[in-house]
């Protein structure tokens, strides 16, 4: 519930830990690609009698220019804005023995100058300044400036062309993201989001996931791939900062166009001939060979018009992008896009995150908490609800009873869209909302004793499922409005671990090495060096995104009682050791945590079915868990360890006076 301090080298040094350098170099598929590209590239230049000259703009580790100049290219210039990556760069260029071959500048391509950074312009430019919505990272500033500024007229660009696609989809997953559902009570009553939210297009920003996660039975697809935008970074088709694409499609399945999933691919050479896909399996040219990607992803766009599609109808699909950044809608009969960048105007798709919208619209999380309510919520009950942005207030207030009902809303945001559900539901006299922090709550804003206090929990500047504890401190800053036998519910928290084999996630943490050929062990250092110095034991991260197998049974870490009094809670340190089987991998360990109700009714923010050792585990759709990953471990089981006793030692200490939860990993073979 407060600001910790950092050193003044905190941010700095986690922007170089945080870098997605090693995921992009882990990326094999990238990296052979750009390698064969840039030989078509030199070939050509070289078979035209032309000097090879190289401009690799946004060098990183200097990985494309060492390519450049194994490939016997006369002179490579690279420029790299970020002064520790390009001082690493020069480094490793040394390292690799071509110190005389590149330049390494220290600058932004914009602010580079022929004849002062560059003898002359170059006749190849080889750059990487895509995201996973391609011209996210200003692609289209960059190549327009380096073509006008930095490059002859015949030159050769690596990639020369980037392709977007979108399919569209109908999914009940897909639109809990971007809109919630109607609430039914008991069959008679219903809570219904207000009108300025149902007709809100949602956030502009876009949803970026892994879709090959994404279960085929979540969604249905309504029409095939097709191709929108055709980004020509050539130069002989100007690239446009501003554009609109309009393509009908027809509708092979029928149902509301729920979301659209957008990917694209980049064709590496002149002729088109080498392709580097970043499509969902279904969609990928070559599937049984696909890379794992976090730096490029897929994404969910969602349109602003409501519609609903039968197969064989056709529809237009709006495809709009601005310099940075895209946006869609459907139609069919007329163009009814916003030719501005639309913005969320309800204020609850900027406030909630996209998992916390489809958290609240989960049918069986609802009913869990409607149980959890007819339960224990009499008829003349007075309940304090305490999380942040929560339907909670409202389910008690429809539905249950005729006490009061009070609502802790620390987050102003928050507040503001609570009050709009609570008007728009006519529930003003039944709910009383505390827009305040618990410490300015008087007893004017609570006027009876509380017999209940009720969270989900869930706050919004948690970024560990256990994060959410701070419900208890709420709760119990609040004793003196609770009557003397109030309930508090979730009365327990519980966290749980199992070690676990990660099947890609390890790469973003796990030393690079050799890679091509080239020798990048400077960068492993720096990464290090200041990884020790921000990167937290345990990270928060979607798994359900991430696969990971099961290396061993999970177990229970802590036992937390909400119930007890702060004054009355001691110091906790508990250590357990995690059981390897003998012949599963294991490169981390995977955390969560659980609320407990009573009578049985448990919300977790971990797995969805029982952890079975050797088989993939099914994660939460809208928690984030904890991470531990083995620095610099792939995998290891206990067969190559040669400890028949294979275990990883997990001591956690629990400091409720502080709020601080701590761990330490011990592997058994380390």
């Amino acid at each position: 519930m407060e600001w910790c301090f950092r050193d003044d080298d905190y941010d700095f040094k986690q922007e170089i830990a945080r870098s997605s350098y090693a995921d992009m170099l882990h990326d094999t598929e990238r990296n052979q690609l750009y390698y064969a590209g840039l030989k078509v590239a030199v070939a050509k230049k070289r078979a035209a009698g032309e000097p090879v000259r190289v401009l690799d703009i946004g060098t990183g580790t200097g990985l494309l220019s060492m390519m450049a100049a194994s490939l016997g290219a006369d002179s490579v210039h690279a420029c790299e804005a970020f002064t520790p990556m390009a001082d690493c760069a020069k480094k490793i260029i040394a390292e690799n023995g071509f110190a005389a071959q590149i330049k390494v500048i220290p600058k932004r391509s914009t602010d580079l100058v022929i004849g002062e950074d560059l003898p002359e312009r170059a006749n190849i430019l080889v750059t990487e300044v895509f995201d996973t919505e391609l011209i996210g990272e200003g692609a289209i500033g960059t190549y327009t400036h380096a073509l006008r500024e930095l490059l002859v007229k015949d030159c050769i660009v690596v990639p020369s062309v980037g392709n977007m696609y979108i399919q569209l989809v109908s999914s009940k997953l897909v639109r809990r993201w971007n809109q919630l559902d109607d609430l039914d009570i008991d069959g008679k009553t219903t809570v219904t989001s207000p009108l300025a939210m149902k007709r809100c297009g949602g956030a502009p920003a876009l949803h970026d996931l892994q879709l090959d996660q994404l279960p085929l039975e979540k969604f249905t697809r309504l029409t095939p791939p097709k191709r929108v935008f055709r980004f020509d970074f050539t130069g002989v088709t100007p690239l446009l900062e501003d554009e609109t694409s309009i393509v009908t499609m027809e509708m092979e399945g029928s149902g509301p166009v729920d979301g659209i999933f957008m990917w694209w691919d980049l064709e590496m050479d002149p002729n088109a001939e080498i392709i580097l896909s970043c499509a969902p399996n279904w969609a990928h040219p070559t599937p049984r060979n696909m890379q794992w990607r976090d730096h490029w992803m897929q994404a969910i766009y969602y349109p602003y018009t409501h519609l609903t599609v039968a197969r064989g109808e056709m529809v237009k699909v709006i495809c709009k992008h601005d310099e940075y950044s895209l946006w869609f809608d459907v139609a069919k009969d007329k163009e009814n896009c916003p030719e501005d960048r639309p913005i969320c105007t309800c204020g609850a798709h900027i406030t909630y995150s996209r998992s916390r919208l489809g958290m609240l619209s989960d049918p069986d999380r609802r009913q869990t908490f409607l149980q959890i309510i007819k339960k224990n919520i009499k008829q003349d009950s007075n309940v304090l609800c305490i999380s942040n942005g929560s339907l909670l207030p409202l389910m008690v207030a429809a539905g249950q009873g005729t006490g009061l009902v009070y609502a802790l809303e620390t987050h102003p945001m928050c507040a503001r869209v609570m009050r709009d559900f609570i008007a728009h539901n006519n529930l003003q006299d039944r709910v009383t909302l505390i827009d305040k922090q618990v410490e300015d709550v008087t007893e004017a804003d609570i006027t009876d004793k509380v017999d209940v206090v009720l969270g989900e929990p869930i706050f919004q500047t948690a970024q560990l499922p256990w994060d959410n504890i701070c419900f208890w401190y709420l709760a119990r800053a609040l004793d003196p409005y609770l009557a003397p036998r109030a309930a508090i519910l979730p009365g327990n928290m519980r966290l749980y671990a199992v070690p676990v084999e990660y099947e890609h996630l390890w790469k973003i943490r796990a030393d690079v090495g050799i890679c091509e050929g080239f020798n990048l062990q400077q960068f492993d250092n720096i990464i290090q060096l200041n990884s020790e110095s921000v990167d937290e034991t345990v990270e928060p991260h979607p798994l359900w995104e991430y696969p990971c197998t099961a290396s061993g049974p999970g177990a229970m870490l802590l036992n937390v009682d909400m119930t007890r009094a702060l004054a009355d809670a001691q110091d906790v340190e508990e250590t357990v050791a995690l059981s390897l089987l003998r012949s599963e991998p294991c490169n981390g360990v995977a955390l969560w945590a659980e609320f407990d109700f009573g009578d049985g009714h448990v919300i977790s923010t971990g797995p969805r079915e029982p952890i079975r050792t050797g088989h993939k585990i099914t994660w939460d759709y809208y928690t984030r868990q904890g991470v531990h990953l083995l620095y610099n471990s792939r995998r290891i089981n206990c067969l190559q360890s040669g400890d028949d006793n294979c275990h990883i030692t997990v001591s956690v200490k629990f400091v409720p006076q502080k709020g601080d939860i701590s761990f330490k990993f011990s592997p058994s073979w380390s």
